[in-house]
């Protein structure tokens, strides 16, 4: 399975849609006029055995200056969603983290709670995702 790269890159991009991108990042922020109910099943994914590496590898990094290739202004509560392998199911992995008190931390995003109450406000693509095996 694939090791999250230390030196990963939150991008900006031309891409008008995430369908085109195999390894993308979302911003999502609460919209306080946005009070959906969203009522589905929910679908776990398989959880490959570096995920917790991973979890605590992009922790590190989103936390770190150079990180993103824009000027940052992200806003207590903003969940950042990342997205590994989009185009293969066998191998997508999602992570999420909250923006708390000025820094990332890991989070279990609620699916239902960011598509009813959060707008997605930004996206793009990942540069040097994966250490060299």
């Amino acid at each position: 399975m694939c090791i999250v790269s230390k030196n990963i890159k939150f991008c900006t991009c031309k891409s008008t849609s995430i369908e085109q991108l195999n390894h993308y990042w979302l911003l999502h922020r609460r919209n306080k006029d946005k009070n959906e109910i969203i009522i589905g099943e929910v679908m776990l994914p398989s959880f490959a055995t570096n995920d917790e590496q991973n979890l605590q590898t992009l922790e590190i990094r989103l936390n770190e200056l150079d990180a993103f290739d824009f000027e940052t202004a992200f806003k207590n509560k903003d969940i950042l969603e990342i997205v590994l392998h989009n185009k293969d199911a066998s191998k997508r992995r999602m992570y999420a983290f909250e923006h708390k008190k000025s820094k990332w931390v890991k989070k279990k995003i609620d699916y239902f709670y960011t598509s009813g109450h959060c707008d997605t406000i930004q996206f793009g693509k990942l540069k040097k995702i994966f250490s060299p095996q």
